[in-house]
């Protein structure tokens, strides 16, 4: 499922509470501390690696058995990948 932009003027800024996004975002640095490649995640999960790589790009909505076994294969607590980050300070 793409999403759309709902008018946001920059397409790499993702809303704070997309929960696709956020999940999708950890689950790639999950996988890269992992050292997994896409390929091996898809293969060690059961799934394509175009679908991983539409997850990882906040693209694609995953039901929440495919979050926690994608959790699993890469060493996460799914609550934990589907936490948002917490916001940084910004400087003035």
């Amino acid at each position: 499922m793409v999403r759309p932009s709902a008018g946001k003027s920059d397409p790499d800024e993702h809303d704070p509470d997309d929960l696709v996004a956020i999940f999708g975002a950890k689950l790639k640095a999950a996988r890269m501390k992992a050292g997994l490649t896409q390929a091996q995640l898809a293969e060690q999960s059961g799934l394509l690696q175009q679908y991983v790589s539409l997850v990882e790009s906040g693209k694609q909505n995953v039901t929440l058995t495919t979050a926690q076994t994608l959790a699993k294969v890469v060493h996460q607590n799914v609550s934990t990948m589907l936490r948002r980050p917490t916001p940084r300070p910004r400087r003035t």
